[in-house]
């Protein structure tokens, strides 16, 4: 099956659009914790329901099981899930994603080195720009908390350990759908071990609401919006993606304002201009 490369344009539209479906991922799983559910809970739920969708793209194409996905999703996505998650918990869904966006920094620097990735000067304004951003939209009621705090940095290099291993696959030949939703798929046996370590509590709180946000992590978080980031990823490069990333404080942001009822200040407004900045300048 052959797949066209994005160009670059394309590419900050496909990581745009990708981070603006992540942004709702810390108030879906907060509405899944408000049903009683548990962070890993709903994180085995959603990974599981993935399963169908990797199965139906291997079918479409020649069969192949990347090792790239499978250590990537046991060793890094799976472990990143969880401290993400149990973050949020701990510190709430500003602060986890203001420690979460240090990311594009630890990314830019690894590109440098590992992926011999050219920064420009504009690629440095952009990532001063888009971190401050990020900070400045994700600073609302900000908690602090031992556990919660080393759990959202974790996340945080973590995250940047997957930026920079897929790229490092797709430059290897692995295709992106199947380090979208590979890597997905193998990061639930990671979750499993961990759920049943804590005695899977979580059952006796799943619903039909608990369900349909699952359905809704799994087939729009999960499926399109990592699909989408691998085809920019593959455009654009490991440091400018994670750069333009950070408009996903920006959905974050609204989807609290509509759900549950948070204000925008003048901080959120201003940060929210200057990761527009840092995505034009990269779009550029």
């Amino acid at each position: 099956m052959k797949y066209s490369q994005p160009s670059g344009l394309s590419g900050v539209l496909l990581v745009v659009l990708a981070a603006s479906f992540w942004g709702t991922t810390g108030v879906a799983a907060k509405l899944s914790y408000s049903l009683g559910t548990s962070p890993e809970g709903i994180l085995t739920l959603r990974l599981a329901l993935t399963a169908p969708i990797y199965i139906a793209y291997l079918l479409r194409g020649p069969m192949k099981l990347s090792r790239e996905a499978v250590a990537i999703g046991l060793a890094v996505l799976g472990p990143y899930h969880i401290a993400y998650y149990y973050s949020i918990t701990y510190v709430g869904v500003s602060t986890a994603s203001l420690l979460l966006y240090t990311h594009p920094v630890i990314v830019a620097l690894l590109s440098k080195r590992v992926l011999g990735e050219s920064l420009t000067a504009r690629t440095y304004v952009a990532l001063t720009l888009s971190v401050i951003g990020a900070i400045l939209v994700s600073l609302g009621e900000v908690y602090f908390s031992v556990e919660g705090v080393s759990l959202a940095v974790l996340s945080s290099i973590l995250f940047s350990l997957y930026v920079v291993l897929s790229k490092i696959a797709m430059n290897r030949g692995v295709r992106p759908g199947e380090l979208a939703l590979g890597t997905s798929l193998w990061a639930l046996p990671t979750i499993l071990v961990f759920q049943i370590s804590r005695g899977f509590n979580w059952i006796k709180a799943v619903g039909l609401e608990v369900v349909a946000i699952a359905i809704y992590l799994a087939l729009i978080v999960t499926a399109l919006a990592y699909f989408l980031y691998m085809k920019g990823l593959k455009a654009i490069g490991a440091a400018r993606a994670t750069i333009v990333s950070t408009a996903e404080p920006l959905t974050a942001t609204a989807a609290s304002l509509m759900i549950f009822a948070e204000c925008i200040t003048p901080l959120k407004a201003i940060g929210g201009l200057l990761i527009i900045a840092a995505v034009i300048l990269i779009a550029k």
